[in-house]
């Protein structure tokens, strides 16, 4: 069986840099270019504990517990209670990150393609993460949902509830040539939208939401230059701009595309009319 870290479900990056002329037909990449993605997720979730009283006041974690705010120690030891808030956030930001830099569409198929003919392939621990990503996702034991038992692929995840099996090599091919129909049947002309954002929205909204907030958009006042405007404003709003600092400069360092506070905000309430 092959063991994991519990955190190897961030691991779905792979870094593939393309030339200046793309080839005509996409060769397989068959092992991971890169160091994967623990150590961006380490760095982001120092950087969520920096500021862990204002975060878990906003998701209102010290209110719940009978806890003042001003007696949170910002400099202390963290309890477990509040790094088991803070991980799922950290998991949002470094698996929005990974979606930022993800392996060409082409190149991607082509390996999974080679896996399905080759499915030994996946026994040697060395393909990339999106590739492994994939095929997770589309894995099934027998006539379950496919993705159900994402765990056989990702190996043996204590912190995971939920038995895993050793995967067998034709349930591996069958995973591979799903996830090309997948991909294949999903393509869209034009440039594709930003994924980290849409990662971003449905993972933070989910988790502000669990607080017991409601979540909508807010069209605050405000005067510039003697002018008055309305900005974007509201509870989910100021999560999201405390939250969202170590990604943005994790995809500015990389020059990646960025992600802004006002789209998420757009995204989770696209059918939300603006409040107050």
């Amino acid at each position: 069986m092959r063991v994991d870290s519990s955190e190897r479900l961030l691991q779905i990056k792979s870094v593939f840099s393309a030339g200046s002329s793309m080839p005509t037909v996409s060769k397989a990449q068959l092992v991971e270019f890169e160091t994967p993605w623990l150590s961006s997720w380490d760095q982001m979730y120092r950087e969520l504990c920096l500021k862990r009283v204002p975060i878990l006041t906003a998701l209102r974690f010290y209110a719940e517990r009978g806890i003042p705010a001003s007696e949170a120690d910002p400099l202390g030891n963290l309890t477990e209670s509040e790094e088991a808030e803070l991980r799922p956030i950290a998991s949002a930001l470094t698996i929005a990150a990974a979606a930022s830099e993800v392996m060409p569409t082409g190149v991607l198929v082509a390996t999974l393609r080679k896996v399905s003919k080759s499915p030994s392939l996946f026994s040697s621990g060395q393909l990339p993460a999106a590739v492994e990503w994939e095929i997770a996702c589309n894995y099934q034991r027998s006539a379950e949902k496919p993705g159900t038992n994402w765990r056989d692929v990702w190996g043996d995840q204590p912190s995971v509830e939920g038995e895993v099996e050793v995967p067998t090599g034709p349930n591996i091919a069958k995973a591979a040539l799903s996830a090309i129909q997948s991909i294949q049947s999903s393509r869209k002309r034009g440039r594709p939208p930003n994924a980290a954002n849409q990662i971003l929205a449905g993972r933070l909204g989910n988790i502000f939401r669990s607080s017991g907030q409601r979540i909508a958009r807010h069209r605050l006042p405000e005067m510039r230059q003697g002018k008055l405007i309305f900005i974007e404003g509201g509870p989910f709003h100021d999560f999201l701009s405390l939250v969202l600092s170590p990604l943005q400069r994790h995809l500015r360092d990389r020059q990646l595309a960025p992600v802004t506070v006002d789209t998420i905000v757009r995204l989770v309430t696209e059918d939300s009319p603006p409040a107050g």
